[in-house]
């Protein structure tokens, strides 16, 4: 009753809470983060420096929020063939800053900031969870002592549901499971209930995927 009260519940506030749909300019830009690779050599770079050089470069909308530009702290990295999204992550998560995605443009801000605008986003995970059943035979021996024979049921070797939180928190989101407060995630029902902010949902949703094509 207290798990179905909970489901009850937590759909609830899903449903209630604004939707925020991905749009277009959006999915776009992740993907560019994603695809476009660089060759940098930065030394001692600001973070207001590297804001500029990825809005020439890249062509990107970046809007620097002025407590990310204030943090004390200097950019030095050697790299060929790296991706936008990697720089960020290799840069900016050192001095505390991180980045999100609205409307199309990259928002660069605290991490602190970052941890106040989680949502909630519910997503349905039951095609993954149970693992495709092995039905073994029986096994059928002749008893060496009488003219009977024995029947031996072979052991049900079938994976138990799979571990779906576990490697969402092992592959999306670094630390933030740990150091958001604000951030969880549980499965109910077939359902996981995700707390976390639009980056990291976003990264679920992207490992969610490669699972179903690998199935």
């Amino acid at each position: 009753m207290m798990k179905a009260a909970f489901l009850v519940g937590a759909l609830a506030v899903a449903l209630a809470a604004p939707v925020r749909p991905q749009d277009d300019e959006s999915k776009t830009l992740r993907a560019r983060l994603r695809t476009i690779r660089l060759d940098v050599d930065f030394a001692k770079f600001t973070v207001t420096q590297l804001a500029d050089y990825l809005r020439d470069v890249a062509g990107i909308n970046i809007v620097l929020n002025p407590k990310a530009a204030e943090v004390p702290g200097t950019l030095t990295i050697k790299a060929k063939g790296v991706t936008i999204q990697s720089l960020l992550r290799l840069l900016l998560k050192p001095l505390g800053i991180g980045y999100t995605i609205q409307d199309g443009v990259l928002l660069i801000v605290r991490e602190s900031e970052l941890r106040s605008e989680t949502r909630l986003e519910v997503i349905d995970v039951r095609d993954l969870l149970m693992p495709i059943r092995d039905f073994p035979g029986v096994d059928i021996s002749l008893a060496a002592d009488s003219a009977g024979v024995t029947f031996n049921a072979a052991a049900d070797e079938t994976p138990k549901e799979f571990p779906i939180v576990d490697l969402v928190k092992a592959h999306t989101g670094a630390k933030t499971w740990d150091e958001n407060p604000r951030a969880s995630v549980q499965l109910m029902n077939g359902l996981l209930f995700i707390r976390q902010t639009e980056d990291v949902i976003d990264q679920v949703r992207r490992i969610l995927d490669k699972l179903r094509r690998f199935k």
